[in-house]
């Protein structure tokens, strides 16, 4: 995988996560459920379903700050637990955005 996605999806929760319109957000997400989708490991599978329930929240009637807040927590934890204790650059890719997913504010 291409690190572009990687930077554009840390660059935007470094700047909060305000800083990316709903639909610009929802199109990343999705750019992520694609990709991810393609594999079978159980811990990819968790951070899909995730990022699914994220998806949902954003577009809810009155978005809940705290739920979203949490779901990040989780797809960060979950997201860093990808990338196990591997070293190559992409699981230094995983890791960096796991950490950036579970700091987000």
């Amino acid at each position: 995988m291409s690190t572009t996605r990687f930077q554009t999806t840390t660059k935007a929760l470094k700047e909060g996560v305000t800083s990316m319109p709903i639909e610009a957000a929802t199109s990343n997400i999705e750019g992520w459920e694609e990709y991810l989708s393609k594999h079978d490991e159980e811990g990819v599978k968790k951070v899909v379903q995730d990022l699914g329930k994220l998806k949902k929240l954003l577009h809810s009637k009155e978005i809940d700050d705290s739920a979203i807040k949490t779901l990040l927590a989780k797809l960060g934890k979950d997201t860093t637990a990808v990338a196990g204790e591997e070293e190559s650059t992409t699981a230094k890719h995983i890791k960096e955005l796991g950490e950036t997913l579970a700091a987000a504010k």
